[in-house]
């Protein structure tokens, strides 16, 4: 397939899944927009309904990564990293489908499926990072990490939507020690991650996961409000710390 199709292809499969994505609200898709199928899954994991506004903030990176790509044709990098991007594009439209027709099992499959892909892409991307001109990073390595970043927290909360769907009362622990536990499971892999490749956008994601977290629980749970306020501290930190270790390696 020459380089100028897959471009294209590129363009049609995120075309498709923004206008998807826009039905799902617009028709909306079997009668209910994304977040009233969210309330029909009621989850401690579900962070307050400012938070979504991130899937703007993805959108408009991955629409910029969709125009420069055509400048990167022949990069060793861009026909692997095509073909991931429009299975990517398929498992998110793929995944409203069978969200919005109750499907919550199918959901989480699916939602795996595009983490999947999402890793692979951020892999690829890294390996690359070195010989990246700054265009690259800011409109390919960074809309795919925070992308990643916020599929992680998403497969997370897609997975307690199941357990609520089933239904489980996470005997013996309770649905608070549950929650606590994703919450450092997601914090966790934030750090790991930002440590190990150096990407302090990954962290961002997570602690405006926490954000919303602490914001839908500030009264009424104050084990889930300070253990956010310490994630949050935490990943702020490494934040900070990743920033200024990048700095001080580019003026070295």
């Amino acid at each position: 397939m020459g380089k100028n199709v897959m471009a294209v292809v590129s363009c049609l499969a995120f075309a498709t899944t923004l206008v998807v994505n826009a039905l799902a609200n617009i028709l909306p898709i079997n009668g209910m927009n994304t977040g009233e199928i969210s309330a029909l899954y009621p989850s401690l994991f579900t962070p307050a309904g400012f938070t979504f506004s991130i899937w703007s903030l993805i959108y408009l990176l991955l629409l910029l990564y969709v125009i420069y790509q055509w400048w990167w044709r022949e990069e060793l990098w861009f026909a692997e990293l095509s073909v991931w991007f429009w299975l990517s594009c398929v498992a998110n439209a793929s995944w409203i489908m069978a969200w919005h027709h109750l499907y919550p099992v199918a959901s989480l499959l699916i939602m795996v499926t595009l983490l999947f892909t999402l890793t692979r892409m951020f892999l690829l991307l890294h390996k690359h990072r070195v010989s990246f001109t700054i265009n690259q990073v800011l409109f390919a390595h960074l809309p795919f990490t925070v992308y990643f970043a916020w599929i992680c927290v998403a497969t997370i909360a897609n997975a307690s939507a199941v357990l609520v769907a089933l239904p489980w009362d996470g005997s013996p622990l309770t649905e608070v020690t549950w929650t606590v536990a994703m919450m450092v499971v997601a914090s966790l892999l934030a750090a790991g991650i930002t440590l190990t490749y150096r990407v302090p956008a990954f962290a961002l994601v997570v602690v405006w996961a926490l954000v919303g977290l602490y914001v839908r629980w500030r009264t009424g749970h104050d084990t889930l409000t300070h253990v956010s306020l310490f994630l949050i501290g935490m990943l702020g930190a490494l934040t900070v710390r990743t920033l200024y270790q990048l700095r001080k390696a580019q003026t070295a």
